[in-house]
């Protein structure tokens, strides 16, 4: 499965997740009911869920001269590898099996970013380091209130992703462009040199 439509899927099973593993009255993925969520932003905050790069500002669009596809592909893998610890985290508290596939499609999402770089630079892709999550969900409360905050939080970084991703493909097909013409204007000023004369 190519990376777009690991995206897709990833965005498709977010609400499925949240539906078996959430069940507190008023937390809820829908945008327009976000202001429920207020009362428990405070304890989201305590509980320290991590937050994962913001790709807006490193995976601009293509006319802004500071967008480096080397920073926006290490930025996302980062964030990828942030969501595999936290939900790996969640994964032993939650009463679904439902995030498990949401965990191997997020690994296989990974590598597909992973994939992109340049093999010189795969040595700079960020390392996310464990955010021990676990040691501080008391109970099943809390539990519930980390996932909740953690798919909202995955969902905006994926869809995030996704508007990085079609940078990334207008980048290289512009790059190839480019290319293509060099190698034309080369062949034709090949093509137009007169042949040396006859000794």
């Amino acid at each position: 499965m190519d990376a777009r439509s690991l995206v897709e899927k990833i965005l498709g099973n977010i609400p499925v997740v949240h539906e078996s593993s959430v069940k507190i009255m008023g937390l809820t993925l829908d945008p327009s009911s976000q202001s429920r969520n207020m009362p428990y932003q405070s304890m989201a905050t305590s509980l320290g869920i991590p937050a994962a790069p913001e790709l807006r500002t490193v995976c601009r669009p293509l006319n802004q001269i500071d967008f480096t596809l080397e920073v926006c592909l290490s930025s996302m893998s980062a964030g990828l590898q942030l969501y595999q610890d936290v939900l790996g985290e969640l994964k032993e508290r939650v009463t679904t099996d439902k995030v498990t596939g949401l965990l191997a499609d997020i690994r296989d999402l990974l590598a597909q970013v992973n994939k992109m770089q340049e093999p010189g630079q795969m040595s700079s892709v960020a390392q996310y380091e464990a955010s021990g999550l676990a040691s501080r969900l008391p109970g099943d409360y809390e539990v519930q209130v980390a996932t909740h905050f953690t798919l909202l939080q995955l969902r905006d970084f994926t869809q995030n992703l996704k508007r990085s991703m079609r940078n990334i493909e207008h980048l290289t097909s512009r790059h190839q462009l480019k290319k293509k013409k060099k190698v034309f204007n080369f062949l034709l000023q090949v093509s137009l040199t007169p042949p040396p004369p006859h000794t």
